[in-house]
This record gives structure tokens, sequence and C-alpha cells, in this order.
């Protein structure tokens, strides 16, 4: 078998996109997915493979309560198993959507569970694929997801690690569920710290950052409502300008920067207070914790 590290390494490169509004090549209508843990992020991923085209039907959710069950799957509009072994039975599919620190005593509660054939899907940070391997039936195939929340609305970013059991039908399968998250990319494990920052803690920045570029505008003298809307889509605009045009972000930046202007005094202000410093400190912070997380 081709080791998953070097197959990982090999198509990092290449992502899996929607935005060209390419069919998934493979036909989920008939694809059957158990959804342990539809909370923060497990609820985003089965929007996404709701759109990737799995049937409400066979999208089966099972949170810790009956009543959290239900919630979740009305909300998303899929089905609630009347229990965890109704959920598994017969899946293709199994989404573990659990806390790291669930995550391994799930596994080993289900193992005996888990269909032969299925692919399990772990999207816990800081528990690695052969922990997980480790804690399921050998020869069991895993993969581990790293998206962030825009996935659920189509704009977002997975990075995605191969375990060894995994088979090409079964990878092709996994990236085909998250074909409409936005962007899906292969990475290696020790590339999963700098995932995080880069894109699985990133959107939390992004959001920190147009917080506080709307309360600025309120308090220049725009209303909150104008604010948001001129600063949400100025940041909207500037992101599809870059992915639409391939330019370099420091060109199209000089490209707004007239001598003398006001959009250079702007940046000077930036680097003054050192804003990038502190964006590149919020990122290494975040890979460093995923790291801790993983050695401890």
């Amino acid at each position: 078998m081709t080791d998953s590290t070097s197959q990982s390494t090999a198509s990092a490169s290449t992502p899996t996109s929607d935005r060209d509004g390419a069919a998934s090549r493979t036909d989920l209508s008939a694809v059957r997915v158990a959804l342990i843990g539809a909370g923060n992020m497990g609820g985003p991923v089965a929007r996404t493979f709701l759109a990737a085209g799995v049937r409400p039907e066979n999208l089966r959710i099972t949170n810790s309560t009956a009543a959290s069950s239900e919630r979740a799957a009305q909300e998303l509009g899929a089905r609630a198993a009347a229990s965890r072994s109704e959920a598994l039975e017969d899946a293709d599919v199994v989404v573990l959507g659990v806390k790291p620190y669930q995550l391994l005593d799930l596994a080993s509660a289900i193992r005996d569970e888990v269909p032969a054939g299925a692919v399990v899907i772990s999207l816990a940070a800081g528990i690695t694929l052969a922990q997980i391997e480790g804690a399921l039936p050998k020869g069991r195939s895993v993969e581990r997801a790293m998206p962030n929340t825009p996935i659920s609305v189509g704009e977002g970013a997975v990075g995605m690690m191969r375990g060894g059991s995994v088979t090409d039908e079964q990878h092709r399968l996994v990236h085909d569920l998250f074909a409409r998250a936005g962007v899906a990319v292969d990475i290696t494990e020790e590339q999963v710290h700098a995932f995080i920052g880069a894109a699985g803690s990133l959107s939390a920045f992004v959001f920190a950052l147009i917080e506080a570029m709307t309360d600025e505008a309120v308090r220049l003298g725009l209303k909150r409502d104008l604010a948001d809307s001129l600063v949400q889509q100025t940041v909207r605009g500037a992101a599809t300008m870059l992915l639409e045009s391939g330019m370099h972000a420091a060109v199209a930046k000089n490209g707004v920067s007239s001598p003398g202007g006001t959009t250079v005094q702007g940046l000077a202000a930036l680097e003054r207070e050192g804003v990038r410093s502190g964006v590149a400190a919020a990122m290494a912070a975040a890979a460093q914790t995923s790291r801790e997380m993983t050695q401890g």
C-alpha cells in the first residue's frame, strides 16, 4: 500500500473546490452517513454533506440525548437516529464530531458497531490517526478532517489527512462529501498545525478584525447596520478579488495606495500598532497549541 504521508504531500497543492460549479464525481444520494455529535463543527459538516448530495434521510444524527438529536436533525434538515446503534447500522461514513477529550472513548465504545467497510472521519484536533486507528478494530479506514465554520456557507476550507487503510475509492468519497465546502485539500499530520493557524482558527481572527473595524466605523459616525454592511462587503470583496484575479495581496494593496493619501496613512498606522505582528502571533499560538494537544 502507498504510504499515506506521501499521498497527502503529493496532492496537497490540488484542492477540490465547487467554485467552478463542477459536479461531484460520486453519486452521494445513496451514501449513508452516521454523524455522532452535530455541534459547532458537526453541524456545518452536515450542511456541507447535504449540499454535496447526501439525502436527508440518509444523514442520521445522534447527540448525547434524544431531544438534542431531534433538535439538531430538525435544524439541519436531516434524520434523528433513535440510538447510536441505529445511526451506525449499515453506515458508509461515520463522522465523529465530539470534543477531542471525548473522541478516543467514543471510538472505543463504538468499535464493534462500526461497519467493516465504513470510513470513519474524525473532526477533532489533537487526536492522531494512529490513536484513532488504535481504538478501532485493526484495518478500519480512518481519515481526519479539519474544517472551519465557513464551510456551512460553502466558503470554508478543509484539511484532510488519510489513514493507511483508506482505499482510493473511500478517499474520493470523502473529497466528494466536502466538495461544496469551499476548498478541500490533502495535508499531512505535521502540516495540520500550520493549517489550523492558516484556516481552522483563522476565521475567528477574521471575525475579531471585522468586529474591530465595524466598531471603529460606528465611532467615526456610521450607524451600526450600515457599518456592518460596508465592512463585511469590503472584506468579502477584497477576498473575492484576490481569489478570482490571482493577484498577490501586496500588489492589490499597493494598487490602492496613492502617495500621501488616506490609505498609506492608514497602513502606516497599522504597522505602528503592530497589527501584522499581532496576526502572526495569533496564528502561531493556534498552531503551537495544536502541537501541544497532539503531544499531550
